[in-house]
This record gives structure tokens, C-alpha cells and sequence, in this order.
């Protein structure tokens, strides 16, 4: 089943409507597909008067099952994610809230001063998640069975070495060549202790109503580093940063973390954390957009990559390690 014929067929029949707010729809009902970014699930709004309720269609049943049951766990902990009104795991659908339209990448173009506040209300949101302590954890299975571990970090430089450096530069690599500085940047991370993550924690995945931020695309959540998410956040290859405003930003995140969740850290040593865990994040979005536009043909993710060559090069001279693939990088005219 593709996105046209779902949402142009028996959509407004399905059983899963009858519990939807309000009741069933009538026939006269307005259905629009909605974008489902770089994921194969299919995003439907289904409109009618003032009602409005998002169909959701998942092709995988592993993935489908972990955004529910994460998803309910977020809202019982008090998190800003679309309330789940119903769901049917044999067919792989459920009724969502409709959160709009907007996005944190939408509001960019606000000044500074708004866009400011915007980042932190949503590091405020970040500090909620990662408030979710490992009792909790344990009572969602889809979150408590994956760890961002040594070999998901290794996963994600093997994914950046074929789709971004191989099939997208089309670079000649020899197989060892950054084996040692990708072993010691995942061996770095060790021994951080693990938080609740997102996983995907950027500015296309917040959505924003009601004046505050809403979290999407959250069926990846897994125990990790606390620094992930939030150099995802500030190194989004989506929109740009000032460095001063990410600076910033990493303050507050540490301030607001120790008021919230009385865990102090030092200033220098989370901000090499920070940088660390920004080189792994740039090289897993550069992986993904490349293999997102070369195999999936989403072609529109391509634009993005310039914006992640840039925050990589800049990133790289602050560690060591990764000298030689900074020196690959340099002559790279994608920026």
C-alpha cells in the first residue's frame, strides 16, 4: 500500500475512525497526505469543520509497535509528544492529534531574540526527557532493549564511510584508513553514563503549537549519551547556528541540568563531550541524506548536505584523532 492509494481509497471507512474524537467522519471529510520525511510510514490528515486528526500507516510492525508504546510512555511522563487517541497493531494503524503544520526549522526565520527562546523552551523539553530515570526506562521495552552503544556508534561511521565519503564523493577508501580515529571517538564515549535519548533530536522532528514544542519521530528513543541530542539539536544540518548562539545555548543546557536534575558538570569537560558527540552526529546525518537521495531517491534531503560538510570541517581540528579524514575533507568543494 503507497501513499496515494491510502489516503485516495477506503480511508474515511476504516474501522480505527469510529474512535476517533468526536466520531466518524462523514463522506464529505477532506483527506491530504502529509510528508513522513526520510521514514517509509504515511502521515495522513483527515479534516473536516474544525476537527482534525492525523491516520498514521506503518509498513514495519517492529517500528509501529515501538512508536506506540514509546509514544504513550513519553505522555504518561509528562513530555510534549501528539496524544495517541487509538491504534490496531495487526494493521499497523492508530489516530494521531494533529500538531499543525509548523516546525522549530519553520520558525527560523524569526529574530534573534525569538528564535533564542525558542531553543531554549525545547532544551527545557530535552531536560524533561532526559529527567526519565532508569526505573522508569525499564518499564518500556522498545526504549530499556537498545543502547547507543560502542557498536552503534561504530554502525554509524561505517554508514557515513559507504553512503557520504563511497557512494556520495565517490572517494577512494581504503578500508583501515580511519579505523583507529572512528574506534577511539566510539571508545571515547564509554564510560558517560546513559540518559533517555531521542536519537533524531532536530528541528524538522519538533513541532511547534500552542506556543511550546512538540516531539515527533521518537520510536528510535534508546539509553545513551546525554550530549547526542543535544549536538544534534545545535549542529541540525537543517538551518545555521551562530557559534555564539550555540555557545549560549550549551551554558543554558548546563545550568537548566543541574537546577532540574542536580547533575553538575564541568563546563570544559561537557563541551568536549559536546564536540565529540557533534563529529559522530555530523557524519550519521551526512550517511543519511546521502543514502536518503542516492537509494531512497529522495532528492530533496541532498540539499542539506553542503550545510553538514560545513558543521563537519568545522568540528574535525578539534580532534585529533580524525586528522586524516579532516585532511580528505579539505579538498571537498561541497560547502
Amino acid at each position: 500500500m503507497d501513499e496515494e492509494s491510502l489516503c485516495r481509497e477506503s480511508i474515511l471507512q476504516d474501522p480505527l475512525l469510529k474512535d476517533a474524537p468526536g466520531g466518524r467522519f462523514s463522506a464529505r471529510a477532506q483527506v491530504y497526505a502529509l510528508t513522513a520525511g526520510g521514514s517509509d510510514r504515511i502521515f495522513c490528515r483527515i479534516k473536516e469543520g474544525d476537527r482534525s486528526i492525523v491516520f498514521l500507516f506503518d509498513q514495519n510492525q517492529e517500528e509501529f509497535s515501538a512508536y506506540i508504546q514509546i509514544g504513550r510512555f513519553l505522555r504518561e511522563n509528562r513530555l510534549p509528544v501528539p496524544l495517541i487517541y487509538s491504534y490496531d497493531y495487526n494493521s499497523r494503524k492508530a489516530l494521531l492529534e494533529d500538531l499543525g503544520d509548523e516546525t522549530l526549522f519553520q520558525k527560523r526565520t524569526e529574530d534573534t531574540c525569538h528564535r533564542q527562546k525558542n531553543y531554549q523552551k525545547t532544551i527545557d523539553v530535552l531536560i524533561t526527557l532526559q529527567g526519565i530515570g532508569a526505573e522508569q526506562i525499564a518499564a518500556c521495552h522498545p526504549i530499556q532493549k537498545k543502547a547507543f552503544d560502542y557498536g552503534q556508534l561504530r554502525w554509524e561511521t561505517a554508514y557515513f564511510t559507504r553512503y557520504f565519503l563511497g557512494e556520495y564523493c565517490h572517494m577512494a577508501v581504503d578500508e583501515g584508513e580511519f579505523e583507529e580515529g572512528f574506534h577511539q571517538l566510539a571508545a571515547s564515549f564509554a564510560k558517560e553514563p546513559f540518559w533517555l535519548m531521542h536519537r533524531d533530536f532536530q528541528s524538522q522532528n519538533i513541532m511547534w503549537k500552542s506556543g511550546g514544542p512538540y516531539l515527533i519521530d521518537f520510536q528510535g528513543a534508546r539509553r545513551g549519551i546525554a550530549a547526542y541530542d543535544l549536538a544534534s539539536l545545535l549542529n541540525d544540518c537543517y538551518l545555521v547556528l551562530e557559534e555564539p548562539q550555540r555557545d549560549f545555548l550549551i551554558s543554558y543546557y548546563l545550568d537548566q541540568r543541574q537546577r532540574r536534575l542536580g547533575f553538575l558538570q564541568d563546563g570544559a569537560e561537557f563541551r568536549d563531550l559536546y564536540t565529540r558527540a557533534a563529529l559522530q552526529r555530523n557524519m550519521q546525518a551526512l550517511g543519511a541524506f546521502s543514502f536518503l537521495s542516492l537509494v531512497k531517491k529522495k532528492k530533496q534531503f541532498e540539499q542539506f548536505i553542503p550545510l553538514g560538510v560545513h558543521y563537519l570541517k568545522s568540528n574535525l581540528p578539534r580532534y585529533a584523532p580524525l586528522r586524516v579524514l579532516e585532511r580528505k575533507l579539505i579538498a571537498l568543494s561541497i560547502e
